[in-house]
């Protein structure tokens, strides 16, 4: 009997969350588990789950530590382990300078994008400590990194990233000798909703970057499909890698 794979991807309900789904969902022996934090109202995936029997979704607002205990539970109803999981939900909407930027963004970002994405590796713990793979993806963004800085006002968004990667980094250190791979992406340049709407209030703050950015826009489909190649060949080599959706490794 062939082994199914277990992928558990947090924020299915849109870009590039819900085509990794999608993608995955038309893979044989997977079983794909996905969030939305309100899965009724989620048209496209409710849409994807009457016609794909392997897709399952829970409700989810990672940013709550007892919604995430929650929906473990219910994950825990559906599969034994998690095999592949993907912290992908998020927000972005932080384009002012830090001295402009107000004291709600700072914590809406913090509170997603940082704890969030703590708060479901903590309760889904277990569950990955069961899996076979044993991979953890955290979906970051170039912005958050310190080495590979270029000159655009993200504030929040960009600290919350930062913050995400070295998050990332301790956990690939704690787990190393439990046998996963934990590793940060980079998802390119994408034209989600959430990402036209980055990439036009950048560009209001750095025009200059315009050729630039414009070059670099991949739309969901291809991101998606570039981070699960991406994910395909990743092993305990990895463990600690900083990766872009094609293939290379940036700096943290």
């Amino acid at each position: 009997m062939t082994k199914q794979t277990v992928y558990f991807i947090t924020g299915g309900n849109r870009g590039i969350g819900f085509n990794l789904v999608k993608e995955l969902s038309e893979r044989e022996n997977n079983v794909v588990i996905t969030t939305a934090r309100k899965p009724e109202d989620a048209t496209e995936l409710n849409k994807l789950i009457k016609s794909n029997s392997n897709v399952h979704v829970v409700k989810l607002d990672v940013s709550s530590k007892q919604s995430n205990l929650d929906a473990a539970g219910e994950v825990a109803k559906i599969a034994e382990g998690i095999d592949v999981f993907i912290s992908n939900a998020a927000i972005a909407d932080s384009y002012k300078t830090v001295l402009e930027t107000d004291e709600e963004l700072w914590t809406s970002h913090w509170k997603t994008n940082v704890l969030g994405s703590i708060f479901s590796y903590q309760a889904f713990y277990p569950l990955l400590a069961k899996g076979n793979d044993k991979q953890i993806i955290f979906i970051s963004s170039l912005v958050g990194s310190i080495g590979g800085f270029f000159d655009a006002s993200v504030s929040a968004y960009g600290q919350s990233k930062a913050a995400l990667n070295y998050t990332t980094k301790e956990i690939s250190f704690e787990l190393r000798e439990q046998g996963f791979t934990v590793v940060a992406v980079h998802p390119g340049m994408v034209s989600t909703d959430m990402g036209n709407h980055g990439k036009s209030r950048i560009l209001k703050s750095a025009p200059h970057l315009k050729d630039a950015i414009e070059g670099l826009v991949i739309n969901p489909e291809t991101s998606a499909s570039s981070l699960l190649s991406v994910i395909d060949k990743l092993s305990t080599d990895d463990n600690g890698k900083f990766i872009s959706y094609d293939g290379s490794e940036l700096p943290w």
